[in-house]
């Protein structure tokens, strides 16, 4: 009986954790799994399903895939009503007898984990046991659906490493749990349905991350919903990572207010191997205590000032449309957030989803939300649909600027003018709107020269304003074709004395010791310079100025000298 398991994934660089353990944990040699993406053209996903011949298809749906699941599903169904298909996953894991109820292509639905449930079903399809029996399933008894009890939790140790050895995991973001639960109760959270924690054992974590080392895999993103929820365990995952070596970076999710000195500590070392998503989502105490999370804001906002100091990059979520978060509560949060410096700060939209306590109370809030998925709200009783679509203005402004890294010291100054940063990016969205830029694509050239452009209805040095994006653009190795605003006629007329000073090993052990390493012709490759009428590395002030760019390992040095 030919198993096929699917995973719509929303980039192709994505990996579907939850097929890869279900093929893992039911091993058994007619069980394959298929990854697509949302981006893919579905009826040629539908097509490479048919042609594998499957007696069972199995979809992992979320928000982001449950249409492309559905479409699919539907048309299995009529192509070859023989097939089985079965829905798990979070997306349908809350109404599963409405799903049988209104869907007739449906067989079976997987209610909350899926490993001992599906195991079991494939059994049962075979012929040894009875659907009645299984814990966690949704079917159809004489035509009307039957919705059988969760059972006992699964065991992480149970399920092998669900990545293969054969797998080619380069330029992959690989997927990984060392635990499943969490112990916060956030009202929003599909996780706070399910606080009890549960964890594969450290022998197994290090087993398993080892692989991924050994493997050389980019990018692991532990899944586990608050990383730190249990600090002696998170430092030693910590120092099994430390132990281990290589270059592997791992994505964690933290809850900033439980960071300690025992914590930061374990950091030591590892710091650039290291990504923490913390969700902060507001920091309006109100807010926070009716959405079931902790109201003191200063613990939390001095975890990332910690987080940030002991040099781990950061990732800050923010979420607007929260109960009795208003717009001007939320502009504050904005500030309060910007003002820690995170490398990257996600301005993201109240999200409705299935069986949290949030979405039945949605009435009482006066939340209108879209009916589709991702069930993203419309407006409430304390942000208007006007107020909001500012915010999602700003928040495109966070992520072709400030997300990218690329404007820096642009963005620093230009936002030290402005009373507050909300205020910066507020009236930067007023200038993009009048413009029309919102719903343009634009090259990242364009991208300078409209800062350019917006900077120049400011009461600001615009030659200043100029140097800063030059600086900007060449910091971040300078690629492409400069902007408009950037004037390299100056930069070729330093060719002979870059290379004198480049030549001058004291010179350059002093001021760009990391070229010292580099063989002649590498050095070459990362090198640039450019002059500027301003001195950028310290305090802006006026004074021609040239600077020698060293790109090097994912990051930039520089160093000044007189043109």
């Amino acid at each position: 009986m030919k198993i096929l398991l699917v995973g719509l994934n929303s980039k192709y660089v994505h990996t579907n954790l939850a097929i890869r353990n279900l093929a893992s944990y039911c091993c058994s040699d007619d069980i394959e799994i298929f990854e697509a993406t949302i981006n893919d053209n579905m009826d040629e996903v539908l097509e490479e399903i048919i042609l594998r011949t499957p007696k069972i298809v199995g979809f992992s749906c979320y928000i982001w895939n449950i249409g492309h699941v559905h479409y699919l599903a539907e048309n299995i169904k009529k192509v070859n009503p023989e097939i089985i298909v079965v829905l798990g996953g979070p997306e349908v894991s809350y109404d599963a007898g409405e799903i049988l109820k209104t869907c007739d292509y449906v067989d079976y639905v997987i209610i909350g984990e899926g490993e001992y449930a599906f195991k079991d079903l494939i059994k049962a399809l075979r012929g040894n046991g009875s659907l009645a029996e299984i814990p966690g399933i949704a079917y159809r008894r004489d035509g009307e659906p039957c919705v059988n009890p969760k059972g006992v939790f699964v065991s992480l140790n149970e399920i092998p490493l669900s990545y293969s050895e054969s797998e080619d995991l380069s330029n992959r973001l690989v997927y990984y749990e060392t635990s499943r639960g969490c112990p916060f109760k956030c009202a929003f959270c599909l996780s706070s349905l399910d606080t009890a924690v549960r964890t594969a054992s450290l022998e197994k974590v290090e087993q398993d991350l080892s692989f991924f080392i050994k493997k050389k895999v980019a990018v692991v993103k532990l899944v586990d919903r608050s990383f730190n929820c249990n600090t002696e365990r998170a430092v030693a995952i910590l120092n099994i990572i430390k132990r281990l070596g290589g270059d592997t970076v791992f994505h964690c999710e933290v809850n900033p207010e439980l960071v300690n000195d025992k914590f930061l500590k374990a950091l030591e070392g590892i710091e650039d191997r290291l990504r923490f998503e913390v969700g902060i989502q507001t920091t309006n105490p109100k807010s926070l205590k009716e959405i079931s999370r902790n109201p003191d804001i200063k613990k939390a906002l001095h975890g990332i000032e910690l987080l940030k100091n002991a040099k781990v990059k950061l990732h800050v979520d923010l979420i607007a449309g929260l109960p009795y978060d208003d717009f001007e509560s939320f502009s504050q949060a904005f500030d309060d957030v910007y003002q820690l410096e995170p490398e990257e700060i996600q301005l993201g939209f109240l999200k409705l989803l299935k069986g949290t306590s949030l979405r039945e109370k949605a009435a009482l809030y006066g939340i209108v939300y879209r009916s589709k998925p991702p069930y993203e709200i419309l407006y409430n009783n304390w942000m208007s649909y006007e107020d909001l679509a500012v915010l999602k203005g700003i928040a495109k402004l966070l992520d072709k600027y400030y997300n990218t890294g690329r404007f820096k010291h642009t963005l620093a100054y230009l936002k030290s003018i402005f009373r507050r940063p909300f205020d910066f990016y507020h009236m930067m969205y007023r200038y993009w709107r009048q413009n029309g830029y919102l719903r343009k694509e634009l090259s990242l050239k364009s991208l300078y020269d409209i800062l350019n452009s917006y900077a120049a209805t400011l009461n600001v040095d615009q030659a200043l304003i100029k140097d800063l994006i030059k600086f900007d653009y060449m910091c971040s190795r300078g690629k492409g074709s400069p902007p408009d605003c950037v004037n390299r006629e100056e930069d070729r007329k330093l060719k002979d004395k870059v290379r004198l000073l480049m030549s001058n090993q004291e010179w350059v052990k002093q001021n760009l010791p990391m070229a010292s390493v580099l063989p002649s012709k590498e050095l070459w490759k990362n090198i640039s310079y450019g002059f500027f009428n301003y001195d950028l590395t310290s305090d802006l002030h006026k004074g021609q100025t040239g600077i020698i760019f060293l790109h090097k390992d994912g990051k930039t040095y520089y160093a000044k000298f007189d043109p």
